[in-house]
């Protein structure tokens, strides 16, 4: 059977879709043909329409933008926001429906989908927004149906993470054979497409691949990462370098699909002096033999530090949320990827081993934290951004680094004489008696997690739902620049002498 379908086929078998779900980590994994054709044929014949959007990550540039208008969509199911504007600013506006949930849970949820049961259920996310008690992941006034209900089970809360309906799946591989057999030879980021396609295939839906190759002979079977059965169609892109980039920057690059020596791609540090303070001081609590999983940001450039160092930092390998493991981690718009990889999970089996406690150290971003220790990464400003991947990360792993500046907006900082010096405070305080959301709480089933708070300042530890100034560094005032600049007043270390 020939399942090579073409761009207008395509849009007329898309034009009753309700529920669509789609593969990509920004650039990476994502359909991005299959997607402007879907806005294509809704802005010929106004089909389909009154869609729910269904996706882990978050496919970008434009990717599920493509979709973005109020009569196209109804509803979004994701966890990032914060590289998919047009969709944040419908949800935003209560132009449509909208929920954030953890990235992981998200990812998982296709696999009990696809094995027919009634949802995940998971103590990931209890005290945070996505708690019922909460919001339950609510992103707006419209937005109304519980998706996650909190259960009793042997005197012990769970959130109940309850199944969502998908009749279409768009996925994106490598290359196709003559039978509809799928390799993901040359993606670097290998997405959940398979929980994904067999979630579809289990509630009687449709899936679509987009490749950038046809093979007329039959794939080996160790070539082929989603058997033909799973799939209903493909479609051959016809201008890859547009349409099927690896990432944002590169089109191909072998180096993301092989252990090749990067070096070279740790000597493009430009970065503010303040963020290479706090990634050096952040290398104070990281020792050889650890697994640790690297986030967006200033995390990035730990990741780049610790591979500079690694004479000093022995056999220690990086995890991301894509389910990329090991290599040198690209940096935004490419985060999600690395140069010189070791291997590769599935996105959901990376999360089972997040959720599992697999980890030793997670080092993850904060916008802002409070005094009971719960930490803001989901709204930033005026705009919603979501929790990707970071609530799972946090919930099980040993050790938790919040690395970030101390204040925003403006802050200039320079060393002199090993000394740090404030030569323009940032605005915005960041050290707030309550965050705006609740992405990390404290309080968690691991009460022997290490918390700390790593600033171009100074490092906060958080104990017992508790902020505690541990360090100042040399040059800065601890009134002036630090309990000043704070909302609350922390609780301070005794070995630290205040003036």
């Amino acid at each position: 059977m020939n399942k090579n379908i073409s761009e207008q086929q395509f849009k007329d078998l898309m034009r009753s879709s309700k529920n669509i779900s789609v593969t990509g980590f920004r650039w990476s994994g994502t359909p991005q043909l299959l997607l402007r054709l879907t806005r294509e044929i809704f802005d010929e014949k106004k089909e389909p329409n009154n869609v729910s959007i269904i996706f882990t990550s978050s496919p970008t540039d434009p990717g599920i933008d493509y979709l973005a208008h109020p009569k196209l969509l109804s509803c979004s199911f994701g966890s990032y926001y914060g590289s998919i504007p047009k969709i944040r600013n419908l949800v935003q506006n209560n132009l449509i429906k909208g929920y954030s949930l953890p990235q992981g849970q998200i990812s998982l949820l296709f696999r009990e989908i696809a094995r027919g049961g009634p949802g995940i259920i998971s103590k990931v996310g209890l005290n945070t927004y996505v708690d019922p008690d909460v919001s339950g992941g609510k992103l707006n006034r419209i937005t109304i149906k519980d998706v996650v209900k909190k259960i009793i089970i042997d005197n012990e809360e769970y959130l109940l993470y309850k199944p969502f309906n998908i009749d279409t799946a768009l996925i994106r591989g490598t290359i196709a054979d003559k039978h509809g057999n799928i390799s993901m030879k040359n993606e670097p980021i290998k997405t959940e497409f398979l929980s994904m396609a067999q979630a579809t295939k289990t509630l009687k839906g449709k899936v679509y691949v987009q490749v950038c190759e046809e093979n007329s002979e039959v794939l080996s079977p160790t070539e082929i990462d989603l058997p033909s059965h799973l799939v209903d169609g493909y479609l051959v892109t016809k201008n890859p370098e547009n349409d099927h980039r690896q990432t944002n920057k590169f089109f191909l690059h072998d180096d993301f699909l092989s252990r090749n020596n990067q070096n070279k791609e740790l000597d493009h540090i430009n970065d503010p002096n303040y963020k290479k303070i706090i990634a050096k001081n952040t290398l104070r609590y990281i020792s050889s033999n650890l697994k640790i999983v690297i986030g967006q940001g200033i995390p990035e450039l730990v990741g780049v530090f610790l591979r500079k160092n690694n004479k000093l930092f022995k056999n220690f390998i990086t995890f991301m949320e894509s389910g990329v493991i090991g290599g040198i981690p690209e940096r935004r718009p490419d985060f999600g990827v690395a140069f010189g990889p070791s291997s590769f999970l599935t996105q959901d089996n990376q999360f089972v081993g997040f959720n599992g406690g697999h980890m030793d150290v997670a080092i993850l971003s904060f916008v802002e934290f409070d005094k009971f220790g719960n930490v803001n990464v989901s709204i930033l400003g005026n705009d919603y951004y979501g929790c990707g991947g970071y609530i799972d990360i946090c919930h099980s792993v040993e050790t938790i680094l919040f690395v970030g500046s101390f204040t925003a907006r403006g802050l200039q900082v320079e060393t002199i004489d090993n000394k740090i010096d404030i030569q323009k405070e940032g605005t915005i305080f960041k050290a707030v008696k309550n965050v705006k959301e609740i992405t990390f709480s404290p309080i968690s089933n691991n009460k022997n997690k290490k918390i700390f708070i790593i600033t171009e300042r100074c490092i906060f530890s958080v104990e017992n739902n508790k902020i505690i100034l541990k360090e100042v560094y040399d040059g800065i005032d601890i009134q002036k620049d630090v309990l000043d600049k704070m909302e609350f007043i922390p609780e301070i270390d005794d070995k630290i002498i205040i003036n």
